[in-house]
């Protein structure tokens, strides 16, 4: 599919070094890059197998803090 990306400065320079190390077209290597994005999001990296203690994996970047349990803990 083609479109029109805005990139900043850092992440075209990347995604370039990328296309080139690979051998790729920049459009490649930019969805190559998306897609890793994605994964790192859906994919649990957490090893909870040994825990005796249930575990929860929430998204990544979602902080739980006293304050929103103390919010939550009566419902």
């Amino acid at each position: 599919m083609r479109t029109t990306l805005e990139l900043s400065d850092d992440v075209m320079a990347v995604a370039r070094a990328l296309a080139a190390a690979k051998g790729v077209s920049l459009g490649t290597a930019v969805s190559d890059l998306a897609r890793q994005g994605i994964q790192q999001r859906t994919a649990p990296t957490a090893d909870v197998s040994y825990s005796p203690f249930p575990i929860l994996i929430g998204p990544p970047g979602h902080v739980v803090t006293d304050d929103l349990v103390a919010e939550h803990r009566d419902d």
